[in-house]
């Protein structure tokens, strides 16, 4: 499992680089599909795709530290070691379930009852978030709105 932070951490990063050269490459040089304000408007969805990216990689990494430290084991660890996020945070937690999808985690408390804790500052989910949804309206707009191409006879 510690292998696994590194790797999405360098998969990440290239993501991170390839959008952002990408962006660069498009609001600088252009070419036929990119013509006029749409070349602006991909550049900045290729920009939100890059912070996207490094915003919820940034959560997933934190959440795979969290599994991590459950799974490191050891003297007092039962059910997980005292600096995991439900063990220091509430008490009485039984178990865990790590959302990557929402970037959090979920304690099971003695009683059945799903307590969720903030191991993911809200501000990285939130910018992973807003990011992804820029995203994906810039890139609509730009997608859907095509340039006239005049026939000539």
């Amino acid at each position: 499992m510690i292998l696994l932070i590194p790797v999405a951490f360098l998969a990440a990063l290239a993501l991170v680089v390839f959008f952002l050269v990408k962006a660069f490459r498009v609001a600088w040089r252009g070419d036929e599909l990119w013509v006029g304000w749409r070349r602006v408007i991909a550049a900045a969805a290729l920009v939100c795709a890059a912070i996207g990216t490094a915003s919820y990689s940034l959560g997933a990494i934190g959440l795979m530290s969290t599994v991590f430290v459950a799974q490191d084991g050891g003297a007092d660890s039962a059910p997980f070691p005292v600096d995991h996020p439900c063990r220091s945070k509430l008490r009485g937690a039984v178990g865990y379930d790590v959302q990557f999808l929402r970037l959090r985690t979920v304690c099971v408390m003695e009683d059945g009852e799903r307590k969720a804790v903030e191991d993911v500052p809200p501000k990285v989910r939130m910018t992973a978030a807003a990011s992804v949804a820029c995203t994906a309206v810039l890139a609509g707009i730009t997608w859907t709105v095509r340039p006239r191409v005049s026939v000539k006879a």
